[in-house]
């Protein structure tokens, strides 16, 4: 016993050294790159050049902005800070024009209904507009067709892929069943179909006619587009597209279809057009303007999952109550900050989460306007309704409306592996949460009935923020998710239309339209999460912590954790 109590101290001093070298080394790169970016801070200087405005739509623009001490990513833009710069850029007599390279293009249908509206704004200025491309699918070609001049290559080996829709789900209940694992999912709302995939070997009627409700309509406001775009007949294109001849294709049948202007190597196309200087628009940087406005918008951004706490993975997008209000607060203090947009993108998360920011949001005094991203779902809806007003694309998903709680039970899998559980329990309910009990119907019943109060008061912040009788709420909620053109017609918004327009509109009533200025609030990172963000996966590959946290361990298992907190539960 001696031994193997010596053994186990050894490994354990040996792990945690090789932990701890590998941290103290971390933590002097942190230091190098921090008195490496501090000496080479420069700003920049605008250029006096002529150039091309090089995007690259392979990059991700997210919708965020983050101050870091550690800028690793220092030249990149997100998606608002994108569209200021082509505004910006159409004034300027040193840009000739913008090029769009579309390959593996990021960015989401409802980005690019937004980045489309600034190159129409864009081309007023008479200077041209080009996108380039190999691989071509739906997105890439919507967006090149915002665009003066098509290139692809010539060859043969061009991807085009261009074509209605298919989405794949994979169910899982026979998986789990295998497996021992009984999933109950308590949900309110017919239509609040997540977590049926651990529950069902198919998808549900409810779910598959919500799913093609919106991709139906997605696929149409896609083809009326690239009608409008390029002129095509809407039929015919239509047609062409659901018929195949435009899926596994090359570059060829969308010249012969007119779908793009030319077949040409992007080298012979730069000396053809004369275009001899190209920068890249993250290092574009227009000359400042000489005077700011005392009439300032501010940008608050809530983009990601909605949590009650930080993720454990700093690097993961994640809105907490926090993090929010302590953005929301800064721009509320600030005397020149005369109103407030909120970019909400969130498919939604944390019931108790959601609750406290949409209070935060209700309390300020100042006119508060919603810009919904690419989506503001469940909980992300939920804080939209303390605003002022609401727009979102006509692409935008928003609504479902509900909530579902989703218990896992591990009894079966628990004896399969020959795990003994043993409960020790005292009061009515006590085992509400556990992951071993079975789910009785009582027990299902409890959380059925939490689950609805939680719902009701759902109901009434949408009835309230939204001007709208409660019935007719209800006949809109039950977990249905609807497109931003399909919202304003239920009154869940007000407008269709992206962050600029929410801007301009909040300027106009305030009376500053000839006389404001945007800024962003950032989040800002401190050392801490900045050095908890490097080390996260060093932590998880040796699982320092449970090696060297003793006190964590005694706590966990002291607070029982692991068998009364469920893994989702009171979500919307």
């Amino acid at each position: 016993m001696f031994l193997l109590r010596w053994i186990f101290n050894f490994l354990k001093f040996i792990i945690r050294e090789i932990s701890s070298m590998i941290i103290k080394f971390a933590f002097l790169l942190i230091l190098i790159v921090l008195a490496f970016n501090y000496f080479t801070k420069t700003k920049k200087s605008p250029f006096t050049k002529k150039s091309y405005l090089k995007i690259d739509l392979s990059k991700e623009f997210n919708e965020t902005s983050i101050q870091s001490p550690i800028n690793f990513n220092s030249k990149s833009l997100n998606f608002y800070q994108l569209l200021d710069n082509i505004n910006v850029a159409k004034e300027d007599d040193n840009v000739q024009g913008i090029i769009l390279f579309l390959d593996d293009n990021s960015l989401s249908r409802s980005q690019i209904d937004e980045l489309g509206e600034v190159l129409n704004e864009f081309k007023t200025s008479t200077k041209p507009i080009y996108s380039y491309g190999a691989i071509l699918d739906n997105n890439s070609l919507l967006i090149s067709s915002y665009t003066d001049e098509i290139i692809m290559p010539p060859a043969t080996s061009t991807a085009v892929n261009i074509t209605g829709y298919n989405k794949n789900i994979p169910y899982f209940k026979t998986l789990t069943e295998k497996l021992g694992i009984d999933v109950t999912v308590v949900h309110v709302g017919d239509f609040k179909t997540y977590g049926e995939n651990y529950t069902r070997s198919e998808m549900s009627e409810e779910n598959r006619s919500d799913l093609k409700r919106i991709l139906d309509k997605s696929y149409s406001f896609f083809v009326e587009d690239l009608s409008k775009n390029t002129s095509l007949d809407i039929n015919k294109l239509n047609s062409l597209i659901l018929s195949g001849d435009l899926m596994g294709e090359s570059s060829e049948t969308l010249k012969n279809n007119n779908l793009i202007t030319s077949l040409k190597y992007w080298e012979n196309f730069k000396k053809e057009k004369n275009i001899d200087n190209i920068i890249s628009i993250e290092n574009y940087s227009p000359s400042p303007k000489t005077t700011i406005s005392d009439n300032k918008i501010a940008i608050v951004y809530a983009d990601g999952e909605i949590s009650y706490t930080s993720s454990k993975n700093p690097a993961a997008s994640i809105i907490t109550p926090d993090k929010f209000i302590s953005a929301l607060e800064k721009a509320e203090k600030d005397d020149t900050i005369k109103g407030i947009v909120i970019r909400v993108n969130s498919p939604g998360g944390s019931a108790l989460a959601s609750d406290i920011i949409w209070n935060s949001i209700n309390n300020v005094k100042k006119p508060v306007y919603v810009s919904v991203g690419n989506v503001a779902a469940s909980g992300g809806y939920y804080i939209s309704t303390a605003a002022k007003k609401i727009f979102a694309d006509k692409n935008s998903i928003t609504g479902s409306i509900g909530v579902v709680s989703l218990i896992p039970n591990f009894k079966e899998l628990t004896d399969k592996i020959g795990v003994n559980m043993n409960d020790i329990s005292y009061g009515k309910y006590a085992d509400l949460y556990s992951l071993t009990s079975p789910m009785t119907p009582d027990r299902q019943e409890k959380m059925y009935s939490s689950n609805l109060k939680v719902y009701n008061e759902f109901l009434s912040k949408v009835a309230n923020g939204r001007n709208l009788p409660l019935e007719e709420v209800e006949k809109i909620a039950q977990g249905k998710i609807w497109l931003g053109q399909e919202a304003i017609n239920i009154g869940l918004i007000d407008s269709i239309g992206g962050i600029n327009k929410t801007i301009k509109t909040l300027a106009s009533d305030l009376e500053v339209s000839d006389n404001y200025s945007v800024v962003e609030i950032s989040y800002e990172e401190d050392l801490k999460s900045m050095f908890e963000s490097t080390l996260f996966p060093i932590q998880t590959f040796f699982n320092f912590k449970s090696l060297t946290e003793s006190e964590s361990i005694k706590k966990l298992i002291e607070n029982e954790e692991v068998f009364f907190k469920p893994i989702l539960y009171l979500s919307f």
